[in-house]
């Protein structure tokens, strides 16, 4: 893998078991499953195949074999109405996500594609070639393969192609390898290629590791913010093991700039 050495899978998906050289320890703080939320109608997920998956779970036991180590309720719907909310009518809209795993999360985001009728596509990445090949199966199985472009590989080897293109993108969702270097590396390679009001979410941004330790998304939002600036809002009940979800923006306009003199009088 180059940059990673893999180690046992712990709390994340098969991209978070890897660690940068030299390693850290593995202490981490409590982890927290109650904010994903079990007892709800689930008619309301976006995507009728997830919903199916979803009947019955009441434990990650259940769920993780099911719908992999993705967000679950309310996040999905979190995601598909971000989804829906930043794409574009009449523009191309490129969405990127690393971290595949099952493709739970790809699948809410391609389903709102297809319920927008807008142009696009999903691409996402993921490390593990065994659960990347369940993931195409699943895309198929819930009538959004065809707004999918699914990626085999190292994020940080192969994103250059993922965002490669004129489309600029509206959406990206950095949920792979949730080390502090890797996210950054990740979000610097997306954000050339962002559009200006484009969303970046970040999911597990619940500070979990103990002092010393590798801060992972937490710290790394820390060092985006510092370096890029833009608009961060953090949700921490959602998601699980470790939860919270960030949504950053550069800029919430296209431009920014004041409205030209005698344009607008702020006293009528």
């Amino acid at each position: 893998m180059g940059r990673h050495h893999r180690v046992p899978a712990g709390e994340g998906s098969s991209r978070e078991a890897v660690l940068p050289r030299g390693g850290y320890s593995r202490c981490v703080r409590e982890p927290i499953y109650k904010y994903r939320l079990l007892d709800y109608d689930r008619a309301i997920i976006p995507s009728r195949f997830i919903a199916f998956l979803e009947e019955g779970v009441d434990a990650p036991s259940d769920w993780i074999p099911r719908t992999g180590r993705s967000l679950g309720h309310p996040g999905w719907g979190l995601i598909y109405h971000l989804a829906l909310s930043v794409l574009d009518p009449e523009e191309f809209n490129l969405v990127v996500e690393t971290g595949t795993n099952l493709g739970s999360t790809a699948i809410i985001v391609a389903q709102a594609l297809k319920d927008s009728k807008r142009p696009g596509v999903v691409r996402t990445i993921e490390i593990d070639p065994e659960i990347a090949a369940e993931a195409e199966r699943r895309f198929e199985l819930s009538g959004v393969a065809q707004f999918v472009e699914p990626f085999v590989g190292d994020s940080l080897d192969r994103l250059p192609e993922l965002v490669w293109g004129d489309s600029k993108l509206r959406m990206v969702f950095l949920d792979g390898n949730h080390f502090h270097d890797h996210v950054v590396s990740e979000f610097e390679i997306v954000e050339p290629h962002l559009a200006a009001d484009g969303l970046v979410i970040l999911d597990n941004t619940y500070l979990i590791a103990e002092d010393r330790e590798d801060p992972r998304v937490n710290g790394a939002l820390r060092t985006i913010v510092s370096r890029f600036g833009g608009n961060l809002i953090n949700l921490p009940i959602c998601s699980w093991y470790t939860p919270g979800i960030a949504i950053w923006q550069r800029q919430p306009f296209d431009s920014l700039d004041p409205p030209a003199p005698g344009s607008f009088d702020s006293s009528s």
